[in-house]
């Protein structure tokens, strides 16, 4: 995933770094971090008013 969050821990964008080959699971995944918006600010040795993000996710299929 491709974050890019604002100072105050507002998600400004997100999208597909690497799509998962399966829709619903690439759609769930963006639909997650969006859910889990806003964030915590950054703390002050982090400048700028914007940060992107490069957010690894694995996922395991269980039976």
């Amino acid at each position: 995933m491709r974050l890019t969050i604002a100072r105050d821990g507002t998600l400004i964008d997100v999208s597909m770094f690497k799509s998962s080959g399966l829709p619903a699971l690439d759609a769930t995944a963006l639909n997650m971090i969006r859910q889990a918006s806003p964030y915590p600010p950054f703390p002050p040795d982090i400048t700028g008013t914007r940060q992107n993000f490069l957010l690894p996710l694995q996922f395991r299929r269980s039976d």
